[in-house]
């Protein structure tokens, strides 16, 4: 059902690229005219032809050599990474932005200067729900899935299955969602709550409210995890506990071949134990035998895996799980005096959290250019404007004023500037992927 939704997301954006780019001819133009040059200038001192640098900048030649990179970066004052970074910027993925207006019907190819490329809200109707998704439509490893969905009173969407043991997360803002899962009893999720499941499980989701509409976000990915769930059966005896099961089972998990599990050397690396330790452990079936708990510990924290995880693998289970925050677990952060920022997380604090979903206020400052946030782990990040104004800065080209009801999803390692030109306090919904661990 996910893969159905999202391909006919798609299809509202049919010229959007799937594929990454970096623009670095944009970036030398912007780069080149804030030094106040020009491109005769350039391609004199840099001993490039006119008509190659005239290529490169207007987009018709998307690479050049590294001897020519080198030089334009050192007559303009810059590094390579400088201009690597800054054509990053000019990726539809790294800067997509949703206007309630129709700002542009589609990518447009003239390379005018700070001229942004905006796109039209368009929410998705199907049978007893409604989906607004405000993520890029690019399915790639570093990026994910957000979308705000309104299921109609009573309604249900059904027979939910991601095609990897990906974790879902969703934050319940109106109304009582009802959560089937594994085809257990259907758990209520309340308004003000927040819950997180392994995807790949069976799940529904109801309006548990017969008379008003339920409104959640939701937070997924289609891309296959690094660390799989999928294993051939393990030749060991299933019912009881078996160490020699679970350390099996952690090869299989953290290897990149399907069907081939790590060797002993490989996950001797991960985990810090010596082979022979780990040949051990794994012959470690019979009930009779001796367990070395303080060796399991040290692997389970070098894995940063939950103890629980672990037996529920020596115990040959794997049923998934669904968790549920409330308001009394969500994390608070207080950087009104400073900076004029509040972030209150909605997700329960874990490092096992693949998301990070959060309601953030923004005090007004009359328009104040704030302190530049940046992440160093190339996350994506969406803010979705649910009351007031937010002007976003990103990178040193991107600019955008946002509304009540408009978002953009950018790339966070660009570095970003977050400002309320408004005169009330600006709610906004906040997600990255990676995280942010409190």
């Amino acid at each position: 059902m996910y893969e159905q939704i999202l391909k006919k997301a798609e299809s509202l954006y049919p010229q959007f690229p799937k594929q990454p780019t970096i623009d670095l001819g944009l970036a030398i133009k912007h780069i080149r005219l804030r030094m106040g040059m020009t491109q005769e200038e350039l391609a004199e001192n840099t001993k490039i032809k006119l008509s190659a640098l005239r290529s490169l900048e207007n987009g018709y030649a998307k690479f050049t050599k590294a001897s020519n990179l080198e030089a334009i970066a050192k007559v303009l004052r810059v590094t390579i990474s400088d201009i690597i970074v800054e054509g990053r910027e000019w990726f539809p993925g790294n800067f997509f932005l949703l206007k309630l207006a129709e700002p542009s019907p589609e990518i447009k190819t003239k390379r005018k200067l700070k001229k942004e490329i905006a796109f039209k809200r368009r929410p998705l109707n199907f049978d007893g729900f409604q989906v607004c998704f405000v993520s890029a439509p690019v399915i790639d490893p570093s990026h994910f899935t957000f979308g705000v969905f309104e299921i109609q009173p009573g309604k249900s969407m059904r027979d939910l299955r991601l095609p990897y043991p990906n974790q879902i997360v969703g934050f319940v803002q109106r109304g009582t969602l009802g959560i089937i899962y594994d085809e257990k009893d259907q758990i209520p999720v309340f308004g003000n709550q927040c819950f997180s499941l392994r995807g790949d499980k069976l799940h529904h989701f109801t309006n548990l409210d017969r008379d008003n509409s339920l409104r959640f976000h939701l937070i997924f990915s289609c891309v296959p995890p690094r660390i799989r769930t999928e294993m051939p059966k393990s030749k060991a005896q299933t019912g009881k506990l078996s160490i020699g099961r679970a350390i099996n089972r952690l090869r299989y998990l953290y290897s990149d071949w399907k069907d081939k599990p790590l060797t002993f050397r490989e996950l001797s690396c991960l985990t810090g134990l010596d082979e022979k330790s780990l040949q051990y452990l794994e012959s470690t079936t019979d009930p009779e035998q001796v367990i070395y708990w303080n060796k399991t510990e040290r692997i389970i924290r070098a894995l940063k895996m939950p103890l629980s995880r672990f037996l529920e693998l020596a115990e040959g289970k794997d049923e998934g799980y669904l968790r549920i925050a409330t308001a009394h677990d969500r994390a608070f952060i207080d950087y009104r005096h400073y900076l004029g920022v509040r972030i209150k997380s909605a997700l329960f604090p874990a490092t096992d959290n693949e998301f990070h979903i959060s309601e953030t206020y923004i005090e007004p400052k009359g328009g104040l250019r704030r302190a530049t946030w940046k992440r160093t782990d190339h996350a994506m990040i969406v803010a979705n404007v649910e009351d007031g104004e937010l002007l976003v800065e990103v990178g040193k080209n991107r600019k955008a004023q946002l509304n009540e009801g408009e978002s953009i999803y950018f790339d966070g390692s660009l570095g970003y500037i977050f400002t309320n030109p408004g005169t009330k306090p600006a709610k906004l919904i906040i997600a990255t992927y990676p995280p942010i661990i409190f």
